[in-house]
């Protein structure tokens, strides 16, 4: 998918993106929330490496997405093993979580 422009340290060009979203929202909505894929040599904890894809690199889960994809160029690449979904939805809760307050 083609997300240009972007700004400052947000993903840009044409790479390869997961979606994340329900099935029902994106249809409803046309609508999608996406994590995009990196090659980085970084590590972190909500920087999640592909396991048995024919795609490599890690799914970045700090820099969501919620794209019409629709309205963008993109091509369909593959359908990921259902487990690697659940740990990116797993993981991907710590960016929802509501803060602490501080005493």
């Amino acid at each position: 998918m083609n997300l240009d422009p972007k700004q400052g340290y947000e993903q840009q060009g044409y790479r390869s993106y997961i979606c994340l979203s329900y099935h029902g929202v994106s249809d409803y909505a046309n609508i999608a929330v996406f994590a995009p894929i990196s090659n980085t040599e970084r590590n972190y904890p909500l920087y999640v490496p592909l396991k048995d894809t024919k795609s490599s690199g890690k799914v970045l889960l700090d820099q969501l997405v919620t794209i019409n994809y629709n309205a963008r160029k993109y091509s369909y690449v593959e359908s990921v093993p259902e487990k690697l979904i659940d740990e990116l939805l797993v993981k991907v809760k710590v960016i929802f979580q509501k803060n602490e307050k501080i005493k």
